[in-house]
């Protein structure tokens, strides 16, 4: 019956069942026409129920005696073994789960098998790529998809798989070859009836994509180089049990193709477990079993642990690996089952069984002519093969101007301050006078102005970059673009930003009164840019450098202090000893004493005194001389803050 048939007469009660049959049957097990070491018979071809096309290459993963020790930050604190001599193999064709208890090993093995180990610990061991060592950009080579889908809300689907593309795809590609793909990989992830909605983000700040969606965009995202093997942290957290069918049954069909995929994962329901071909269970950093899943049940029912009838097998296995601490006896009878598991699968050598077994069937399929042995690599894409610079600063500049404009909220709540705060100084200050008192609203009103541009450039800064750096380092591991890329093209985003600070600047400048000479009023304009542009960049300085909630707190900290050596709270002549380095970092100091030099500098520009005897400052050379504003250089300190920023970026997003 076809589909507009369908739509003339709906399907009956016998129908719907026996279509649901054929829909679990084939989303339970991919049907694959590969060996247990996951090759096929040379040039026969392997179907997959998914319809991935088969990969040109595959990958068999293996590992030998792998150790990863941490070393936590203070002297009286001893080390810590997160990985104990763990051996074991991934293959082709294959979807490996890892499974175990919370703090197992399994996203710090996950982490070393696909060559991203942080920083601060030591590894030992061995790992290989059909065979061989991996190369230094092997974690480039492969995909890697983070627990969390960290993807810009305000792209779509279409256009966060096209910008993937076109960075990370050779040049040499066609864009008609690269958009195809794209569309490929949108039908072939389920994507296709949300092709062009926002993806969204979780809070729902931004309305978009399910959670499901969003993990295979998240997926879909790292398979757009066509990588031969796929590592997954946890890819059906926070999903109902029908979404995370719909994840895995996507990553079935990529295994089917020939890729080798790896994933972590807690504890899923039976139907999932049933997609697993291989399985390996953790506890403690040590092994206890790694073999087909089918086995599992088996090998724990020869150690005298057999599962229940109608119990879900995944359920079982965490309830004997784990630890149960409620009272000292449960802690002790627990921990001792834990260690009988790491003792046996030790002692049958099931870790290196798998390694082993691994590595005759490279050799096999090397003889056989299985694969070409002068392409071992790990992927179809190299890295450094994707776009140059000058596209990839086009790529993220056009990216950033994307989600500026369609931020309607955040532009217009931008706009609407700058309008009140502009019409709040105009109504306190307009029309001031020659006189003592119109000098000190002057000097007053530029001082919030500086306050104002502050607090207003800096913070937004914070919290823009805060929400996109986890997205930055994740792309970077893989390679997409540069640093300097990235944030060249931040700059330029955030300059169509500053059109409310003229706004802002216009109407207080005209409406209170300052200078009227227009070259007067260009140099104000200028210093404000300046201000707005160093103020960013220690926005992003400390986002990058710091957890958001620490940046959200030291921001405005370090913005106040700044207020204090601004200028007007504290003479430049009487800072204490030690302390007048702050003012030379200040951004907030220069750009009030080059607003006061420019408003106070003109020749002309003299006032009257009240006669009273109280202090009169004449004209504005004796203001400027009041405040010590001597030898102003606004530009010097804005690059200065600007190279900081650029450091700042590449260490925080470069780990």
């Amino acid at each position: 019956m076809t589909a507009a048939a369908r739509d003339e007469a709906p399907m009956d009660a016998e129908e719907v069942h026996r279509v649901w049959l054929a829909e679990q049957a084939t989303t339970s097990r991919g049907s694959m026409d590969v060996d247990a070491n996951g090759y096929g018979p040379k040039g026969a071809p392997i179907t997959v129920a998914g319809g991935f096309a088969q990969h040109k290459q595959t990958v068999t993963l293996a590992w030998r005696d792998l150790w990863y020790t941490v070393y936590p930050a203070g002297r009286d604190k001893p080390s810590r073994d997160i990985l104990k001599g763990l051996s074991g193999a991934a293959l082709p064709h294959h979807v490996m789960a890892l499974m175990g208890p919370t703090g197992s090993g399994k996203t710090s093995l996950l982490n070393v098998l696909s060559g991203r180990v942080p920083a601060g610990g030591i590894l030992s061991g061995e790992v290989t790529v059909n065979g061989q060592a991996r190369s230094e950009d092997f974690n480039e080579r492969v995909a890697y998809v983070m627990q969390e889908e960290l993807l810009f809300a305000f792209l779509t689907v279409h256009e966060t798989f096209m910008l993937h593309a076109r960075l990370r795809l050779p040049p040499s590609t066609p864009d008609k070859e690269k958009a195809e793909s794209v569309d490929r990989l949108i039908a072939e992830l389920g994507l296709k009836n949300v092709r062009d909605s926002p993806v969204g983000s979780p809070g729902g700040f931004r309305r978009g994509l399910s959670g499901g969606e969003r993990k295979r965009c998240n997926i879909g995202v790292e398979m757009v180089r066509d990588p031969a093997a796929i590592f997954l942290d946890e890819p059906t957290s926070g999903l109902d049990s029908f979404q995370a069918q719909n994840v895995m049954s996507a990553l079935r069909d990529l295994a089917g193709n020939g890729r080798s995929v790896v994933c972590t994962i807690h504890q899923p329901r039976s139907s999932i477990f049933a997609m697993f071909d291989q399985l390996m269970l953790l506890t403690d950093g040590r092994l206890a079993f790694i073999g087909d899943a089918s086995a599992a049940v088996g090998y724990f029912e020869t150690l005298m642990f057999k599962c229940p009838t109608l119990t879900n097998p995944a359920d079982f296995f965490m309830d004997v690996m784990s630890m149960d601490f409620r009272s000292e006896s449960r802690e002790g009878n627990s921990r001792s089952r834990v260690d009988f598991f790491a003792r046996e699968a030790a002692s049958r050598g099931l870790g290196e069984a798998a390694a082993s077994k691994a590595f005759e069937a490279v050799a096999l399929a090397k003889k056989q002519g299985a694969f070409d042995a002068e392409k071992e690599e790990t992927t179809s894409a190299k890295p450094g093969g994707g776009a140059g610079w000058a596209t990839q600063f086009y790529l993220l500049s056009q990216r950033a101007h994307k989600c500026q404009r369609r931020d309607v909220v955040g532009v217009g709540v931008t706009v609407f301050l700058d309008v009140v705060y502009a019409l709040l100084l105009a109504a306190l200050y307009r029309g001031v006078g020659d006189d003592q008192e119109g000098v000190q609203n002057r000097l007053g009103c530029l001082f919030f102005i500086c306050l104002n541009l502050a607090y207003s450039s800096a913070l937004p800064s914070i919290n823009l970059f805060a929400a996109e750096k986890n997205i930055v380092i994740r792309e970077q591991a893989s390679g997409a673009y540069a640093t300097s890329a990235y944030y060249l093209s931040k700059l330029v985003a955030e300059l169509p930003k500053l059109s409310s600070k003229f706004v802002f600047c216009t109407l207080v400048y005209w409406i209170v009164g300052f200078n009227p000479d227009p070259t007067r009023y260009l140099n104000f304009l200028l210093i404000v840019v300046c201000e707005c542009l160093a103020a960013q960049a220690i926005g992003m300085v400390m986002a990058t450098g710091l957890p958001i909630g620490a940046a959200l707190a030291f921001g405005p900290a370090c913005i106040t202090v700044f207020t204090l050596f601004g200028g007007i709270y504290l003479n430049m002549d009487s800072i204490p000893l030690g302390a007048g380095w702050i003012a030379y970092v200040d951004f907030i100091y220069y750009a009030f004493s080059a607003l006061c030099a420019n408003e106070f500098g003109d020749a002309d520009a003299t006032f009257t005194c009240d006669g009273d005897g109280g202090r009169c400052l004449p004209d504005g050379a004796a203001v400027l001389e009041l405040y010590s504003f001597e030898d102003i250089r606004v530009a010097p300190q804005v690059l200065a803050w600007r190279l900081c920023c650029w450091s700042g970026a590449r260490a925080g997003t470069c780990r």
